[in-house]
């Protein structure tokens, strides 16, 4: 089988990892090659992952990647200014666990050089999937141009504004999410930077209003990056039973909690599935949607108990959980109400109690921020 990703960007390279991996369990032999245009650049701010993204380095470069990969240690996510219980509030990661902070182009290019074995790379701005030679495709291109054949999330947030700060010394080994007037701020602290992002309605707060707020709320003196963006989710996963969508040209999401890298995993956990396991199109297809619609759930759930500020953003938010307040998501918090410490300490290696976060999470941002 010949297996062709398209687009070396962090979904790209994540596909790369994955199948490049675990293709070693198969009895048959699967050739992989990433095809890219190098004319693309990454997006310039700083990426925070989950906790699984730590085991997927380990398993293609070993423990070495620590030392060569530039990355900072996540211990977990501070919200600060969320919700009325705590003006601050530490959201840890289960002891001997942790995830990580980096640049993207860093990730892109340790992943392109190292990920050696049977693996090629080819630099080439492919226009249609008639053009390339290979059983099966997974397009990680990135937003496509329209949006036609894709159902819109719901999320309160539609553009970023982006900034760079001077890396401080002994800095934090956490996220920052910050509640602001307009949305919220995330700060992570990078082994050469902080990268520092703004986000907001501009349909409540105007550009300009959101810069003035930026620079006056975080010191900020320049603005490296404006970023709108709209939510979505493809309404056909895989294309043709041979073009299979990841990263952005399948679906994207806010950076609350952040959800890409582990989606993308978990996006490749069905695909691998459908591959190689037996599982049908139509299965897939539910299996994905079904997980972006608890991802899209739980960010909005964020959003439910609103902030120390009462302004519209944050009225708009809060109607928008209100209005989507799903059953399952209410049933997992019914779920993990009920659950003593103990249970809770057993708890953190089980599967995930909804979409990407085990009961710990989701009974932790329950107890601690929300009414």
């Amino acid at each position: 089988m010949k297996l062709i990703i398209l687009g070396r960007g962090n979904a790209g390279c994540i596909s790369a990892m994955h199948f490049a991996h675990f293709r070693h369990t198969l009895k048959q032999k699967v050739e992989i090659e990433l095809v890219y245009d190098s004319k693309i650049k990454p997006v310039p701010t700083g990426q925070g992952t989950t906790l699984q993204f730590p085991n997927s380095l380990f398993f293609n470069f070993g423990a070495n990647y620590i030392n060569n990969f530039p990355t900072t240690l996540k211990l977990g996510i501070m919200y600060e200014d969320w919700g009325l219980k705590e003006k601050k509030y530490f959201h840890p990661f289960p002891l001997g666990t942790y995830a990580l902070h980096f640049s993207p182009d860093e990730f892109q290019d340790y992943v392109c050089k190292n990920l050696k074995i049977d693996f090629k790379e080819r630099d080439e701005n492919i226009k249609s999937y008639d053009e390339l030679d290979a059983d099966y495709i997974i397009d990680c291109r990135g937003k496509p141009k329209k949006l036609n054949n894709y159902k819109k999330l719901i999320n309160p947030l539609n553009c970023a504004l982006l900034a760079s700060a001077p890396k401080k010394k002994n800095d934090v080994k956490w996220t920052r999410c910050i509640a602001t007037p307009d949305g919220w701020c995330f700060y992570i602290p990078l082994p050469k930077k902080t990268s520092i992002g703004y986000l907001f309605n501009k349909k409540i707060t105007s550009t300009q209003n959101a810069e003035n707020n930026f620079k006056k709320m975080f010191n900020i003196d320049n603005i490296d990056f404006v970023f709108p963006f709209e939510q979505y989710l493809a309404k056909e996963p895989i294309i043709d039973n041979r073009v299979l969508l990841n990263g952005n040209r399948l679906f994207f999401l806010e950076p609350l909690e952040a959800t890409a890298m582990g989606s993308y995993l978990r996006i490749c956990e069905f695909y691998y599935n459908f591959l190689f396991n037996g599982s049908t199109v139509e299965n897939t297809k539910n299996e994905i949607n079904t997980f972006v619609n608890k991802v899209q759930d739980f960010i909005l759930y964020h959003y439910s108990s609103g902030s120390i500020y009462k302004t519209n953003f944050w009225k708009k938010a809060k109607t928008l959980w209100q209005k989507t307040n799903t059953p399952e998501l209410n049933l997992a918090l019914d779920e993990v109400s009920k659950m003593s410490d103990l249970d809770m300490q057993r708890s953190y290696s089980n599967p995930a109690e909804f979409a990407l976060w085990p009961p710990f999470s989701v009974k932790q941002w329950k107890d601690n921020v929300l009414y």
